[in-house]
């Protein structure tokens, strides 16, 4: 019924005193009280995940808390009143769920809110008009993110509502600054939408899956939170976790009074009879030999630009501009690729943190049509020397078809453009260059030569990637003054950065 290796990894992951708790501690009727915000809230989110709980993951241990936690004890065989061990067995089991997908509560700071998502089963979807879409690989979960308007908001509500099945009770909330519909649409999908006002206009989530994977749209949709929350984890020297810790002990014991009963509620009453032993350490294992390779002459193959967003030495390029590349050089030092997206084309590169700490901050906003941007970069680095600055405007806040990933700059940019920053005119950033129109492809097709038309990843995308990636954007004040040119260069100069690409040739 329950692992105990399970437990057993649950305690060794984890750097606690062993035995915090006595026997009867353990044996002691639950009272939550004693237990902290973020405990209660890892516990309900685990309910949920199990499908116990549907309400908010708020840590308020209330009724409905309480009864979800007795509706699990019953589904495996416990009766109330409820013991802290058992307790302790939930806590494990929602771990063991939790770290198998990967669950993290993330802030998205465009959004200016914070939901539930399984990064270690999670896929980028292709983005729709005004949509980034997301999908859990593990279960038919899917995410869809948008930023707009009231109007917009409303419209979104007003198809969840459209879409529901006839004879049906949606279910919603209607309110000054939050919107929530959730319905069943024909085939047994449950589609559930909820819209906040933020700082920056109305944040919708929308969540789909089928029938069966609805205590996961329970999980997310509970964890929703505006603005900034705490992670999904227990706290270390927690209440639960030092109790995981007894337990592991006792059921050690009890597996070697009754081999055979591998963790039962027997082995585990009949572990809970005695003061739990002290652990025999295991020996440590012998350092493995690292492996040795021959050198290989790898030459340069191209080159872009990249610029620095965090302190601890973090920097923002293309995807593409790291694609094939064995070894990645800034500053001439090998820095290591931390993430990458190929739908964003936006790539987390690390490397020393900058000498002069210089960082870029970006625009708490988006770039408007029309407003004024400069370009930092290193094009064509094999003939011309040093940063290269060109100024332009925003085109269009749309890319090619619509594309609400990228927009459209009519600042000039070359082959190592590629992976810099685009800046408003106090020198935060909007947007990281990404491409340039063929136009050669153009040409051919209408006969006429297009100029300076050129392509940016928004900025409010870049920040969404870092944030998935664990890096917080540092932004700039809503009240940053004009910058004139001779200083706005000197800053880009600051944290703007050549990267190198070298491999063997073919």
């Amino acid at each position: 019924m329950r692992i105990f290796s399970a437990i057993l990894s649950a305690t060794l992951a984890t750097a606690i005193p062993a035995c915090a708790y006595t026997v009867e501690d353990m044996w002691a009727e639950f009272d939550a009280s004693k237990l902290t915000m973020d405990e209660k809230r890892f516990l309900q989110f685990g309910l949920a995940l199990d499908g116990k709980y549907s309400a908010l993951m708020d840590g308020a241990w209330g009724n409905g808390s309480q009864r979800a936690l007795e509706a699990w004890a019953r589904d495996v065989g416990l009766d109330p009143p409820i013991e802290n061990w058992e307790v302790v067995l939930l806590a494990v089991e929602s771990t063991d769920r939790v770290e198998g997908d990967g669950w993290e509560q993330r802030y998205f700071e465009p959004m200016d809110i914070s939901f539930a998502v399984p990064a270690g089963r999670m896929s980028q979807e292709p983005t729709s008009e005004a949509f980034l879409n997301y999908a859990h690989t593990a279960s038919s979960l899917r995410y869809s993110l948008n930023l707009g308007d009231l109007p917009q908001a409303l419209g979104i509500h007003d198809y969840a509502l459209s879409s529901a099945i006839a004879g049906s009770e949606p279910y919603t909330v209607r309110r000054e600054k939050m919107l929530i519909t959730s319905v069943e649409q024909s085939g047994g999908t449950i589609l559930y939408v909820r819209s906040d006002l933020r700082r920056n206009g109305w944040s919708s989530v929308v969540l789909s899956a089928a029938k069966g994977d609805k205590n996961l749209i329970n999980a997310v949709a509970g964890s929703i939170t505006k603005g900034w929350s705490s992670g999904i984890q227990l706290p270390q020297g927690g209440e639960v976790m030092e109790g995981v810790a007894s337990l592991a002990t006792i059921l050690a014991e009890a597996e070697q009074s009754q081999p055979n009963e591998n963790g039962s509620l027997e082995a585990i009453r009949e572990g809970m009879t005695a003061p739990p032993a002290t652990p025999v350490p295991s020996p440590a294992a012998a350092p493995e030999s690292s492996a040795t390779s021959k050198p290989r002459n790898q030459a340069l193959q191209s080159s872009g630009t990249a610029f620095f967003v965090s302190v601890q030495g973090h920097l923002i390029t293309n995807a593409h501009v790291v694609e094939g590349c064995e070894t990645l050089k800034i500053d001439s030092r090998p820095v290591s690729v931390l993430a990458t997206d190929e739908s964003f084309d936006l790539a987390l590169v690390k490397s020393a943190p900058p000498e002069a700490g210089l960082i870029a901050k970006f625009a708490p906003r988006p770039a408007g049509l029309n407003a004024d941007i400069t370009v930092a970069g290193y094009p064509l680095a094999g003939f011309l020397s040093g940063l290269n600055i060109t100024r332009g405007s925003v085109s269009s806040p749309k890319g090619l078809g619509g594309d609400a990933v990228r927009m459209q700059i009519s600042a000039p940019v070359q082959p190592g453009n590629s992976g810099g920053p685009v800046v408003d005119a106090a020198g935060r950033v909007v947007g990281v260059v990404v491409s340039k129109l063929d136009a050669k492809m153009v040409a051919d097709a209408t006969g006429d030569i297009p100029q300076n038309v050129n392509f940016a990843v928004r900025g409010e995308i870049a920040k969404l990637f870092m944030f998935q990636n664990g890096v917080e954007p540092v932004l700039g004040g809503e009240d940053a003054p004009t910058l004139d040119p001779v200083t706005l260069g000197k800053t880009l100069e600051g944290f703007t950065r050549l990267v190198e690409c070298y491999a063997v040739p073919n």
